[in-house]
């Protein structure tokens, strides 16, 4: 039959049957200060401001925890040194990871133990002083070892649980996405080409008003309305049935370039300034051309409208250990904390007319390209979007 773990640390240290009967002779002699060796040792404790803190933040009461502790030693040197005893000793252990203690405060409050016991010993000049202290050391290693390492597997379940937790979270939420997706997909579907038809009937209604006709400018109004519409049917299809990107190797440079050349000619950024930096590099990856301009599109868009007239925005390509970095960089309005959080979920927007996908599809095809998108922004101090992917 395996030896347990308690019955393993005793035959490293060696506690036998005279140490046990010596930790239990010198217990009787001390019972009288283990008042004093609890009062001492909440002063050492109290001295390590972030022990104190965190017993404080549980709530643990003095007189409460000097009861403990008292109890704590009559057991160590009354014994029995059992499988009972050393199951005491694993709780100790469990209660102080359920309870946020750092297990180099075990270590601390085992030492401060040792100190005291230590002292008590010489102050009451027992008989065999160097025996007696060597015996309670010994104990003592027993008890910490056996503290520790049930501390450490209370912290390693409350570690699996939370991973755990977090799982079924991710779980639950992919799922509730893709019914979402699919719900998205079905109708986006269903609404695409009604809309396609009601935009080319208004097209033949506008062509036969004369260019004098009030009316036209309100048919305008309603195809600039169609469109809106049609931009977000197309980015629910887009996020809801994503394709996977066809990858060829292309000179990312050129093709941020091209992104921003067709921008320049949108009202948004005519008036803007678009700075540029190491685009004329080469720097070759296997990557879907499409879509890496699509993701450069809106988030250059999303810069501009940050920004008020006269605003910066800056495309920053770099290279990297392991890959490259591309930062597009503006001086606009920034965000709060919570929505660069959310920034990336469906859906969510803060814009008035936006859909709220534009930064999900963003980050769905840089992680198709095994990369990598974040966001930092200050309210006030604009925002810089930095994607990094591998070579």
């Amino acid at each position: 039959m395996a030896e347990s773990f308690f019955e393993e640390m005793m035959r490293h240290v060696a506690f036998g049957d005279d140490d046990a009967a010596g930790v239990h002779a010198l217990g009787e002699v001390l019972e009288p200060v283990f008042d004093t060796l609890a009062e001492r040792f909440c002063r050492r404790l109290a001295g390590n401001a972030g022990a104190t803190s965190i017993l404080k933040g549980i709530g643990t009461q003095t007189a409460k925890f000097k009861r403990g502790l008292r109890g704590w030693l009559e057991s160590v040197f009354a014994g029995p040194y059992d499988s009972a005893h050393f199951d005491r000793a694993s709780e100790i252990g469990r209660t102080q990871a359920r309870a946020g203690l750092c297990e180099q405060y075990m270590v601390i409050a085992m030492n401060g133990v040792r100190a005291e016991a230590t002292d008590a010993v010489h102050r009451l000049q027992t008989s065999n002083f160097t025996e007696s202290v060597r015996s309670v050391n010994k104990i003592l290693d027993i008890e910490l070892a056996v503290m520790l390492r049930a501390c450490h597997e209370g912290y390693s379940q409350q570690v699996r649980r939370a991973e755990r937790e977090r799982m079924e979270r991710r779980i639950e939420e992919v799922s509730h996405l893709a019914n979402v997706g699919e719900l998205a997909a079905s109708l986006a579907h269903e609404i695409k080409n009604p809309l396609a038809g009601i935009s080319g009937a208004i097209q033949v209604i506008r062509t036969a008003l004369e260019p004098d006709d009030p009316r036209r400018e309100i048919i305008t109004e309603i195809l600039s309305q169609i469109d809106r519409l049609d931009r977000t049917v197309r980015d629910l299809l887009v996020y809801a049935r994503p394709q996977p990107p066809a990858r060829a190797p292309k000179n990312l440079g050129m093709v941020i370039g091209r992104s921003l050349k067709f921008l320049r000619q949108q009202p948004t950024l005519r008036d803007m300034r678009i700075r540029c930096q190491s685009l004329d590099r080469e720097v070759i990856l296997p990557l879907d051309e499409s879509q890496i301009e699509q993701v450069i599109t809106n988030l250059v868009l999303n810069a501009a409208h940050a920004c008020e007239q006269g605003g910066e925005v800056s495309v920053v390509l770099s290279e990297e250990h392991e890959g490259v970095c591309i930062r597009i960089v503006d001086t606009g309005q920034g965000m709060t904390r919570e929505s660069v959080e959310r920034a990336f979920e469906p859906f969510f927007t803060t814009k008035a007319k936006g859909t709220g996908l534009g930064l999900a599809i963003c980050k769905r095809i840089v992680e198709a390209h095994d990369g990598r998108i974040t966001i930092d922004s200050l309210e006030g101090k604009g925002t810089e979007v930095r994607i990094r992917l591998p070579k």
